[in-house]
């Protein structure tokens, strides 16, 4: 019999149990000794091994060197291991693969048959991993292994859990993750810090996002280069989105922003909505008709939103235009909210507009709608006549542009002569013929290259014997001049493309500024055979000012009446037109256009502020500024010096007219009282009329919704023209398998993205500007 370090009474009180259990004899009382069976058999058995048999868990299973770590500190927890020892106690042999095996074999032996396996519900198996091995054929759990300090315990399933419940929560590896683990933290759009944690469905309506604002392939998100970019540099629990997942992604995501920009347009804050709408064609050979919405929030900002890009498969003619502008204001139900639709000038357009007006007339009626031609296509068909007279000169240069940028080893040697002139070097780009301002903006970028473009052309561009250059002095001295004359109208196209800011009531000035400008140039002995066209074109479209333009200046609080009463004399002078009628007739339809918005929103009088004191009226400055001698120096320039002194439009006007205009005044305080006090005296770019007009809702409630409106309305239908240039990237050349449904979605949603954080404005002059800036060889 073997020695035992055990005290014999201790022995003998571990083994008792086990002998009652088991059925062994054990020691009579009072014996001092037991047998050797009954040593051998107490001397294997212990506490643990007792308590496992009750299907309890044995005390020799906690993580002593952890727990004495977390009391007494990881000195006294070195001291306790010696140091070396880095694993948990031996696992012992009853539990170990022998006992399991022979367990199992026992059963077998008696012809019983396992359980069947059942789903681990504790919550230790979040940190454990489970170790199997074969047993007759089956995988049978013998242990666990920690996750964090890769220790095994004992883990048979038949007995229990709760040794690795309290290493799990006394892991000291687990512990010093977390404790090293970095909290996430994203910020929330008003400054504050929330925790952020990993979504795939965020994930995915991200991706979608970012798809439609870059213009990208739906099948990068299952492409294995995206994958390995977002795992390896973002977040490695990415998981790829297959296109056709991403393509109902893009659809669930438009309808969602389709559905809240519905919402908002129902809104009773927003009025109404100005109508901008254009036919483009594009390289796939389908042609898409455009529908944009121009509208005020309730802040009484501007803004823009895509509202429809429908493919046009069928003529071009009035029905199919209107049946498809219909259809789409119809899906946002906002049929009864049109104030205005600006077309382009092409002739079904027009006729277009004859079938929607009963369509959009329960807004205004049809008496009261107002259409008007885009301002900017006008003025491309003025410049049109100038550029068609100067193609000659202007083809001289696109011949020289075009020697250059033909040969990779022209465009190298143009290069070194640049460097050896210390002269930046750099290419050219060549116009477009449907886009004047592309002209305007090739001459301006090679008139500073002047000198050494010259020399080179003329030094290198082949020519015969005797024969004339290709470019000459006079070219040049044409062409500065061209480029002063057209650089007014390159700017009104600039300024009344604006997306965020009233253009309605900008249009008077800028009909004003090009009167005099083409005044001025009348006489000009270098172009003025080529303004006799253009003043021809100008009194086609704009020597009757349209109605919505006129409106829109008298509503401008500078202005009023009395500054149109200015313009009048002024293009009186200038064009020869006869305006002694203008005046009264927008007077009237003003007042028309008042009572109405009366009867729809008379109700907000009740609250309405006290009109201003008029007795505190400043003439003396508007005096000044309105005095006829000034006329000359002032808006007029230098080729209409002289102008009729003190002519009043409304000395032509008839007795009758004056007194129905002064009955519908009595009747229309509100309206009186803008147009009788004194103008706001307010000249620079920093006076924000809608700012003006929210501020004084409370002075002029009617007046102002009307006012609110009236300055919605846009005067081009660029808005239009960006959204084909949106478009044109979506369906270039490696994407024309797209659908329909699918650009539709795409251009929506990266319109509305963009104009979300109100970066719309004047996009497509930036990009077009850029194509001629960025091109130097450098």
């Amino acid at each position: 019999m073997s020695s035992s370090p055990l005290p014999l009474v201790l022995r003998q009180a571990r083994s008792v149990s086990f002998f009652e259990a088991t059925g062994v004899e054990g020691p009579e009382a009072g014996d001092d000794e037991m047998s050797d069976e009954q040593e051998d058999i107490g001397l294997s058995m212990t506490i643990n091994d007792e308590l496992r048999l009750c299907g309890m868990t044995g005390d020799d299973e906690d993580d002593i060197v952890g727990d004495a770590e977390e009391l007494f500190g990881r000195r006294a927890a070195e001291e306790l291991n010696g140091g070396t020892a880095t694993h948990p106690l031996p696992v012992d042999d009853a539990d170990g693969p022998n006992a399991v095996q022979g367990d199992t074999q026992a059963a077998a032996d008696d012809g019983s048959t396992s359980r069947p396996n059942r789903p681990s519900t504790s919550v230790c198996w979040e940190d454990f991993e489970k170790l199997y091995k074969k047993v007759n054929g089956k995988d049978v759990r013998y242990g666990a292994r920690c996750l964090h300090c890769r220790k095994e315990y004992s883990a048979n399933s038949k007995f229990g859990t709760g040794h690795l419940l309290r290493h799990q929560d006394s892991c000291p590896k687990k512990r010093e993750k977390c404790r090293m683990a970095q909290s996430h933290i994203t910020f929330n759009k008003d400054g504050s810090m929330r925790n952020w944690e990993y979504s795939a469905e965020v994930a995915r309506v991200q991706l979608v996002r970012l798809l439609a604002r870059l213009d990208l392939p739906l099948r990068l998100g299952e492409t294995e280069a995206w994958e390995d970019y977002i795992k390896t540099a973002h977040n490695p629990r990415y998981s790829t989105v297959s296109k056709q997942t991403t393509a109902r992604d893009l659809f669930k995501y438009f309808n969602e922003k389709r559905g809240r920009l519905i919402d908002d347009l129902k809104n009773n804050a927003i009025l109404s909505v100005a109508i901008t709408s254009d036919i483009w064609s594009g390289n796939a050979k389908e042609d898409y008709l455009s529908v944009v919405g121009h509208y005020i929030n309730a802040d009484w900002q501007l803004e823009k939103r895509v509202l429809g890009l429908r493919l046009i498969d069928a003529s071009h003619n009035a029905e199919n235009i209107a049946e498809r502008v219909s259809n789409v204001l119809n899906d946002y139900s906002i049929l009864n909210k049109v104030f205005s639709v600006t077309l382009d000038n092409a002739s079904a357009n027009n006729k277009a507009m004859d079938k929607l007006k009963p369509v959009l007339k329960e807004y205004l009626g049809s008496d009261l709608f107002l259409h008007q031609r885009c301002a900017c296509h006008i003025i491309n068909l003025i410049v049109k006549e100038a550029l068609v007279a100067v193609s000659p000169l202007i083809d001289a240069f696109r011949t020289a542009i075009s020697y250059i940028n033909s040969s990779n080893q022209r465009v190298a040697a143009y290069k070194s002569y640049c460097m050896a002139s210390g002269i930046r070097p750099r290419k050219f780009a060549l116009d477009m013929d449907v886009r004047w301002n592309s002209t305007y903006l090739m001459l301006r970028h090679l008139l500073p290259h002047k000198e050494t473009f010259h020399t080179f052309i003329e030094s290198n561009y082949p020519r015969a014997k005797g024969g004339p250059f290709l470019l000459t002095h006079d070219h040049w001295a044409m062409a500065i001049k061209i480029l002063e004359f057209l650089k007014l109208f390159y700017d009104s196209t600039v300024a009344l493309s604006g997306v965020y800011y009233p253009t309605a009531s900008l249009m008077v000035h800028h009909i004003v500024k090009i009167a005099i400008h083409l005044h001025k140039y009348q006489n000009d002995e270098h172009i003025r055979t080529v303004v006799q066209p253009m003043i021809d074109k100008y009194n086609k479209y704009w020597r009757t000012i349209p109605d919505l333009y006129c409106i829109a200046f008298i509503l401008d609080p500078r202005a009023k009446i009395k500054g149109f009463n200015k313009v009048l004399r002024k293009l009186n002078l200038l064009t020869d037109a006869d305006y002694s009628n203008k005046l009264m007739q927008t007077r009237t339809l003003l007042f028309k256009l008042y009572h109405k918005y009366d009867d729809l929103y008379g109700s907000a009088r009740a609250k309405r502020a006290d009109p201003p004191s008029l007795s505190g009226k400043k003439r003396t400055a508007w005096a000044e500024i309105y005095d006829d001698d000034d006329d000359g120096g002032g808006m007029v320039g230098a080729g209409c010096s002289s102008l009729p002194p003190n002519l009043d439009m409304s000395r032509t006007i008839p007795a009758t007219a004056l007194l129905h205009a002064a009955n519908s005044s009595s009747s229309s305080s509100e309206l009186s009282a803008y147009l009788d006090c004194d103008t706001v005296i307010q000249w620079d770019d920093d006076f924000n009329i809608l700012n003006w007009w929210h501020h004084h809702k409370l002075t002029y409630p009617v007046l102002s919704t009307l006012a609110k409106d009236v300055f919605s309305v846009p005067v081009s239908t660029i808005s239009s023209e960006a959204t084909f240039s949106t478009t044109g990237r979506i369906i270039e050349e490696r994407r024309r398998r797209l659908n329909p449904e699918t650009v539709e979605a795409l251009t929506y949603i990266k319109d509305w993205e963009v104009a979300e954080s109100r970066l719309q404005h004047m996009v497509e002059d930036k990009e077009l500007e850029e194509a001629f800036e960025n091109l130097y060889l450098d």
